[in-house]
């Protein structure tokens, strides 16, 4: 019989084993748990605040994405950096961006607020009566023409007024399109009416973008678009109480306001709505006796 001996050097490198695996055992287990606890207390901490200040923010940072090469390419044209600064001062918290279902500005805090309504497709917006006071301030038209703002606003038959720029990939194309859509329904109801788009990117939105703009809505000759100097133009933002903050044009929000005539007040529509709104929030405003 053949007879299998262990190498003499086995036995005392398994003892030596064993050992390293008792003295190694606690420590690993050790710091296995507190690693584990420590990462698990970190990541909570961090998704919670991810989660507070990201909510609802994916239309935003694609906006972003689109809006920073634009930006980057105007740098050198944009010379009224404390006009912007000032805008980002007074502006409104970033989180009221453009384009959030049901969004938390949609409060009910102001004394003027009528109610929020809700478009078919699921956005809400809030409605309220405001006072304005129009600056003293001259534009240009589509038409290179120059226009003074009180002039234009003297009016005396309904308006309908909204912020826009011709670059803008988010809001805007829908908001102008629900004006471009909306004619129709106005001259049905009165048509004498007063449309003004203002664009808040004067540097970049010439008169000549701006006509381009308004053939591409189909834009009759009550729609008029207005470009200017920057410091006047963010006057008339200013006055409508529709800041936005930053730089960022593309923080800017879905406003649209409606007035019956020279001398009532502007019906301020917070949010995104179709034509089919619009044109029952006109009718309403010109014959609330009827709505």
């Amino acid at each position: 019989m053949n007879e299998t001996k262990a190498a003499p050097w086995i036995a005392p490198a398994c003892a030596l084993s064993l050992a390293l695996l008792a003295f190694a055992a606690p420590a690993s287990a050790d710091h296995s748990g507190h690693t584990k606890t420590e990462d698990h207390s970190q990541g909570h901490d961090h998704s919670a605040t991810t989660s507070a200040d990201h909510t609802g923010h994916s239309m935003d940072h694609g906006a972003q994405t689109e809006g920073h090469d634009h930006s980057g390419a105007m740098t050198d044209d944009h010379s009224n950096h404390s006009a912007h600064q000032a805008m980002q001062a007074e502006g409104h918290d970033a989180h009221a961006a453009a384009g959030h279902r049901m969004p938390d500005h949609l409060g009910m805090d102001d004394q003027n607020t009528l109610g929020i309504a809700m478009s078919p497709d699921g956005f809400q917006y809030k409605r309220s009566l405001q006072d304005y006071q129009m600056p003293d301030v001259t534009l240009r038209n589509q038409f290179a023409k120059k226009v003074s703002f009180v002039d234009l606003l003297d009016f005396d038959g309904p308006v309908l007024l909204n912020f826009i720029f011709t670059s803008c990939a988010t809001i805007c194309p829908v908001m102008s399109a629900t004006f471009g859509q909306t004619q129709e329904d106005l001259v049905a109801i009165d048509d004498n009416y007063l449309m003004v788009s203002i664009s808040i990117d004067p540097e970049y939105d010439t008169p000549t973008r701006l006509r381009e703009y308004a053939d591409l809505h189909a834009a009759r000759e009550n729609w008029v678009m207005l470009t200017g100097q920057f410091d006047d133009i963010f006057t008339v933002v200013r006055a409508f109480d529709a800041v936005y903050k930053g730089d960022n044009k593309m923080y800017h929000r879905p406003l649209t306001f409606l007035r019956a005539n020279k001398d009532a007040p502007w019906l301020r529509l917070e949010g995104l709505l179709g034509s089919e709104e619009l044109a029952e929030e006109y009718s309403k405003l010109l014959h609330p006796e009827v709505n």
